[in-house]
């Protein structure tokens, strides 16, 4: 199943190189659900014959910057595509005794995703001034960087750079205006980044993205 949607997104990408493009440039928030921080899936470890407790931090607002073609198709309907950073600054994970409440160990984590996009557009109002509607395949690189900040224990839990691969999809609606072939607009998407690919006890990790956007070309 992965590959077939990667094999969709590729396919929708080399159909934009046989038309006229479109670029974007666009930049702005992302707000995370409260799963984007969840490394190890999981909401308690080991440590030797002794569970422990395992708290994350509420995810904290992070930043998305990107690049997206567009290819029109007819006067509503075009090809887009494109490629992301979306980034979550640190936040940390608190191991605990569950008996007595004490905290004994801190973990810093951060997020990257790169999801790599392609979908379609509707124009619900073409010309200048533009209303649109979209919807994307996503196939997304998640880069978790994770370090003691204090304290240390032994405990099973992967440290360092990990990188997982999952496929997700988003939608999202805009507004922009053109004058000539430079055109500003605004933008905001809902993204599921691994609904494909998850592993047990994984949730979803969806971010809501707040987007401004400089465009040259259609």
């Amino acid at each position: 199943m992965r590959c077939l949607v990667y094999g969709v997104i590729m396919l929708l990408s080399a159909l934009q190189l046989s038309a006229q493009v479109g670029v974007s440039f666009f930049g702005g928030l992302a707000l995370p659900s409260a799963a984007v921080n969840d490394v190890y899936n999981r909401s308690s470890v080991s440590s030797g014959d002794t569970l422990r407790s395992l708290l994350r931090e509420a995810v904290r607002l992070g930043y998305q910057l990107g690049l997206r073609t567009r290819s029109a198709l007819s006067e509503r309907f075009s090809f887009i595509g494109g490629i992301a950073l979306v980034r979550f600054p640190q936040s940390r994970l608190y191991i605990t005794d569950p008996q007595r409440g004490d905290t004994l160990a801190v973990l810093v984590t951060v997020q990257n995703m790169v999801p790599i996009s392609a979908g379609v557009e509707f124009a619900l109002l073409p010309g200048p001034l533009r209303l649109y509607g979209s919807a994307q395949l996503s196939y997304t690189v998640i880069n978790t960087s994770t370090d003691w900040e204090r304290g240390s224990i032994s405990v099973p839990l992967a440290l360092g750079t990990q990188n997982s691969h999952r496929v997700g999809a988003d939608l999202g609606a805009g507004v922009g205006i053109a004058a000539g072939p430079v055109g500003i607009g605004a933008e905001v998407r809902y993204a599921f980044s691994n609904l494909i690919g998850r592993v047990a006890g994984e949730e979803q990790k969806k971010y809501l993205s707040l987007l401004l956007l400089l465009s040259v070309g259609l």
